[in-house]
């Protein structure tokens, strides 16, 4: 039987992710700035970090979605994960530790100081305001490459909502 309509208007993460791209590459340096002046805004938001060569860098990624469709069929609960992966590199691993914590820093406050519109903007399915959070701040190992340092992160963040 060949797909004809959905039952539901639901996007689920797809609308969400690009919302969030486009938040964190238009705040994140006036996050960075008010942390530490001396901080470089992030040059690149489009290479997964692991094939990055420009530092500092950010790119958001989709880690799943659990979903749970109301008895009645006529709305879908969505837990979605978003990963928030930042790299940064340096010839100094004692302040290299303390820059990757700043640009956490930086991206948790970002996205607890976000609102409906930043992270749902355009999602026309959705019942009620949505709810999220920053659930964990995870650290990579510290590698070296020919006297360079770097430091990898990822921020957890969690936005749950109602869609049609």
């Amino acid at each position: 039987m060949a797909f004809v309509t959905s039952q539901y208007a639901a996007q689920f993460a797809l609308r969400i992710i690009d919302n969030i791209q486009t938040y964190l590459e238009a705040s994140t340096e006036t996050a960075l700035a008010a942390i530490d002046d001396t901080l470089d805004n992030f040059k690149d938001f489009r290479t997964p970090t692991p094939l990055v060569l420009n530092f500092p860098a950010l790119f958001v990624s989709t880690g799943g979605s659990t979903l749970e469709q109301s008895d009645d069929d006529s709305y879908i609960i969505g837990t979605h994960e978003f990963f928030i992966d930042v790299a940064v590199d340096g010839k100094d691993t004692y302040t290299l530790q303390r820059t990757i914590l700043k640009y956490v820093l930086a991206v948790d406050q970002v996205l607890r100081t976000a609102d409906v519109s930043d992270l749902t903007g355009g999602v026309t399915s959705t019942i009620g305001k949505p709810v999220w959070e920053v659930t964990e701040h995870q650290f990579g190992i510290l590698r070296e490459r020919d006297t360079i340092y770097r430091l990898d992160a990822r921020v957890v963040f969690v936005i749950q909502l109602l869609e049609r």
